[in-house]
């Protein structure tokens, strides 16, 4: 693992000596309790277990100008946890072709996110204000990305002098066939770690889940799998006033068909939901931010059937070198379907508390606490020494200092 590390951090340095390249390392001290995360098939929701240093982020963005009117984006992630170690989390080019018009056009092909977020706006899809992220983007990151196009048409305020600024999104995919499965499987988790292409993302062995009396599914998710040759869709608007509030929805249906497996058990889940952001910046120093999600998702004639819900809302206060930001989250799961062995109802809250120091343009340390607590039906059928009940109540601290060339 280390002779990775070293190898990724040369390509890093390399990769530097062009001019549209960022680099960001983030090392970790952490303590969280002592259970074993859901990426060993534990049932914790937590990335990292007991007290570890780990490498958290690796990233390297890579953005080319093509011409007058494309431009070339690739991230890169290096960790030193999970299934894959190396990889791709975006790869896309962009088109943006100059025109006198007010109303623009612009098409993304490629791997990539949809811009729902109103938290991950840094490089590499991270936070600027948390080590952590919301239980929803933390779910987008780890079960959702547009493999396929996204087309859209903005206009900017300032440039019709007004103050409202608009933009209408639509988007063809495939992929993204057993999104859904992290959630009713393992419920919502809390963490920062973002799936790479071909990642596989384990969860804990559910007897009804992976026992051949039961569904007989592995333990595991592969996030961006095809599995019914099925196209999905998502369709978005963005509406900002001046450069100060924005208001984003976004309906995404997968139109997987549920009744599809592959070889590997692994069924297709038809997933659709509902998402709204609103991010604020009362002034200089202060912003508000929040998300809302609901959804279903659905697998087999039945065999799962799940709404799901979740919500959060978060804070951040910046003066000259110091930032302090604060965030609660709830989400829920319920189960709709009858299968008596694999009960999906969870739920739960957080806190999360984070203070980031910027030593310079290139360093900083953060400190952050998070507590997790909630009820997961599912974990009764387990016989591990950590999981007594039905509940938890996770606690995180970590201390993270990361280095970033811009």
């Amino acid at each position: 693992m280390l002779s990775r590390c070293i190898f990724v951090v040369f390509c890093f340095i390399n990769f530097h000596a062009f001019s549209d390249t960022r680099l960001l390392l983030r090392g970790s001290i952490l303590s969280a309790d002592n259970a074993d995360t859901f990426q060993t098939n534990g049932a914790s929701h937590q990335r990292f277990e007991n007290n570890a240093v780990a490498l958290s982020q690796a990233v390297l963005a890579y953005n080319k100008v093509l011409s007058d009117n494309w431009q070339f984006h690739a991230v890169a992630n290096g960790y030193s946890d999970g299934e894959q170690k190396l990889g791709v989390s975006q790869l896309y080019t962009q088109y943006r072709p100059l025109t006198a018009s007010t109303i623009k056009p612009e098409v993304k092909l490629g791997f990539f996110y949809p811009a729902i977020s109103a938290e991950n706006t840094d490089m590499g899809w991270l936070s600027p204000h948390f080590l952590s992220n919301s239980a929803i983007n933390s779910w987008i990151g780890e079960e959702l990305r547009t493999f396929g196009v996204e087309a859209s048409l903005r206009q900017n305020g300032r440039q019709v002098r007004r103050d409202w600024s608009w933009k209408v999104i639509g988007s063809l995919f495939k992929g993204n066939d057993t999104t859904g499965t992290l959630l009713s499987w393992r419920g919502f988790a809390l963490h920062d770690r973002q799936s790479l292409n071909n990642d596989r993302v384990k969860f804990t062995p559910i007897p009804g889940v992976v026992s051949e009396a039961g569904i007989g599914a592995p333990a595991w998710t592969d996030p961006f799998r095809e599995i019914d040759t099925k196209t999905g869709y998502y369709v978005g608007a963005h509406l900002a006033h001046k450069r100060r509030s924005e208001l984003r929805y976004y309906y995404y249906d997968n139109r997987a068909n549920p009744l599809i497996f592959d070889p590997d058990k692994i069924y297709a889940w038809r997933t659709r939901f509902h998402a709204l952001t609103l991010r604020h910046m009362r002034n200089r120093n202060v912003t508000f931010f929040g998300q809302g999600l609901i959804g279903d998702t659905l697998m087999g004639e039945d065999i799962v059937n799940n709404d799901f819900y979740a919500a959060y809302i978060a804070a951040t206060y910046t003066h000259e070198a110091h930032q302090l930001s604060t965030r609660l989250d709830w989400y829920q799961v319920i189960d709709n379907d009858s299968t008596i062995d694999d009960p999906n109802n969870s739920r739960g809250e957080a806190i999360t508390v984070n203070y980031t120091y910027a030593m310079s343009s290139k360093i900083a340390i953060s400190a952050e606490w998070q507590v997790n607590r909630g009820r997961q039906e599912n974990l009764r059928f387990l016989n591990a020494t950590s999981v007594s009940s039905e509940t938890f109540h996770e606690n995180l601290l970590q201390l993270a200092v990361t280095y970033r060339i811009d």
